[in-house]
């Protein structure tokens, strides 16, 4: 059910950024164009299917070991935010080679790509910006990494990429396979898994900070998947039947037992779901709320104050939070349309370089 109750909330908050139609975008922290490449390699495992996440709906997998375990006291070695190069198309049109006299640029190339597989294109887009908003995101917050977790979430996605390579009985060192099946240089691509790592533990906590820098509610949605299931269940509740009892009897949820899901809403204006939870009381039923076909019955259950702060003073509660729950899809569909309010974004100049046609601001 989570699938379909996500999809259903992603679709939600996609709409309420007002952005273009062709520029409405995957979430992030989809395939580079290394894992893009990687999967018309049979056999050949993805750098990034720890780091940067191996399908969605979820933007932000996470696993215990990607997550520093949470002090009292600044780290003593740690490293500065990855560094992101989104150059403007209009200044990178260099030439990628030469036929004859005329050259080969990567205007043409980027056009070529567009017509062939804009879905690939989006999400590579999707991916520059998405290190850009994380970049600026952990600057203003301060966020620094423990050098020794890094390392040891580079180790632990290298090891799970050998530990595929030894289930598909390849008789390859994991450097050879990058050479010689891959076709890269293996520093790069290790350098490149590196940078892909920290960009998700940075995001991690820029999500997890946001999250706790504003007003949180925990709320216990049912999902009606009929207008039929619907008016059942207004009936039940008209006639003095508990939430509870009306989930069970017409709803679906997660949890199969109570027919209900646990989302944790942070407060934002620009969401129906968040608008409704926020103005309907705790402890009492809210909605129905339509998405998508569907229709969502809620009760608030706990509110959780904001507060803001430097990492200095958000970080303990950040990375213990990390260590209980991870990241979830509604939790960074609400952060990247607040970071996209925060922080103009505006990809005008790639889709007239692609499309050849004007292109409202993101």
């Amino acid at each position: 059910m989570r699938a379909s109750l996500f999809l259903t909330l992603l679709l939600g908050a996609c709409a309420a950024t007002r952005n273009p139609e062709r520029s409405k975008l995957q979430p992030a922290m989809t395939p580079t164009p290394q894992s893009a490449a990687l999967a018309s390699n049979p056999g050949a495992p993805s750098p990034h299917a720890t780091a940067a996440g191996a399908t969605p709906p979820n933007p932000i997998p996470t696993s215990p070991t990607s997550t520093s375990p949470p002090s009292t006291s600044p780290p003593a070695t740690s490293v500065a935010p990855v560094e992101a190069t989104v150059a403007p198309l209009r200044e990178a049109q260099f030439e990628l080679g030469r036929v004859g006299d005329e050259p080969l640029t990567a205007r043409d190339f980027l056009r070529k790509l567009w017509i062939a597989d804009n879905r690939l294109a989006r999400r590579v887009v999707e991916q520059l910006v998405f290190t850009r908003l994380t970049q600026l995101e952990a600057t203003r917050l301060g966020i620094r990494l423990v050098e020794s977790a890094v390392d040891a979430e580079v180790l632990r996605a290298m090891g799970e990429l050998e530990r595929k390579l030894v289930d598909r009985q390849s008789k390859l060192t994991l450097r050879e396979h990058i050479d010689q099946v891959i076709g890269i240089e293996p520093e790069l691509y290790l350098a490149d898994l590196r940078d892909e790592a920290i960009l998700q533990m940075l995001a991690e906590r820029c999500v997890r900070a946001w999250a706790v820098e504003n007003d949180r509610c925990d709320v216990r949605v049912t999902e009606l998947r009929s207008s039929d299931a619907l008016a059942a269940a207004q009936a039940d509740l008209n006639a003095g039947k508990t939430f509870a009892e009306v989930a069970k009897a017409h709803g679906a949820g997660d949890d199969a037992v109570s027919a209900t899901t646990l989302l944790r809403i942070t407060r934002a204006e620009s969401q129906d779901l968040a608008r409704a939870v926020f103005a309907t009381a705790v402890g009492t039923v809210g909605g129905p709320l339509e998405q998508g076909g569907r229709w969502l019955l809620f009760v608030p259950e706990v509110r959780h104050e904001g507060r803001e702060g430097s990492w200095v003073e958000l970080r303990e509660e950040v990375e213990s939070s990390l260590t209980m729950a991870p990241v979830g899809e509604l939790e960074f569909v609400q952060w990247r349309a607040a970071m996209v309010r925060r922080y103009r974004v505006d990809l005008q100049p790639f889709f007239q370089e692609v499309e050849r046609k004007g292109a409202a601001g993101r």
